[in-house]
């Protein structure tokens, strides 16, 4: 990994948490129980993450390296899965975003259906990284982190998980 990539990665990454953790700020209520203190947490960093791992498919090096996981998986429709992909990623992240900066001027059905529709989307694009993590095929040096194990993946999608599940129990 070369240094300019690496301080690219950290300068989005440290970006995400400022933005992340002054919108939390706002919507800090102390009489938030610590379930929903986390959940809201959780939804924040989980919208800015994906946001910004869909974004930074537009840029080299990453764009280069998702064009090689998608030709080397052989995906069907290799620019659709493209565009799927990174355009997935950010939208998963924007209802995730909407959810943790204005929930309380929804209804719950609205809210009900964007924590939904951002983890059945989460999960769909999850799932498709493991698989492209998982073929001999694919070289670590084209995926995240340069990982083959698709451990990244499966933190994101077990946290989307616990989102969905924190955000059912918080709304009882």
């Amino acid at each position: 990994m070369s240094t300019s990539q690496l301080i690219l990665e950290l300068s989005l990454i440290v970006t995400m948490l400022l933005v992340t953790g002054y919108y939390l700020f706002r919507t800090y209520e102390a009489s938030d129980s610590v379930s929903k203190r986390s959940q809201k947490i959780l939804t924040g960093l989980l919208g800015a993450f994906m946001v910004m791992a869909g974004t930074v498919k537009f840029f080299d090096p990453f764009t280069t390296m998702f064009t090689q996981q998608i030709a080397l998986s052989e995906l069907p429709f290799p620019t659709l899965s493209r565009w799927a992909g990174q355009l997935g990623e950010i939208t998963a992240g924007a209802l995730l975003m909407v959810l943790m900066v204005v929930s309380h001027r929804l209804s719950t059905r609205t809210n009900d259906i964007l924590i939904t529709a951002s983890t059945l989307l989460t999960t769909a694009i999850m799932i498709v990284a493991v698989y492209v993590h998982l073929l001999p095929s694919v070289p670590a040096e084209v995926l995240p982190l340069q990982s083959k194990p698709p451990v990244m993946t499966l933190i994101i999608l077990g946290l989307a998980w616990l989102n969905a599940y924190l955000y059912q129990r918080n709304r009882s």
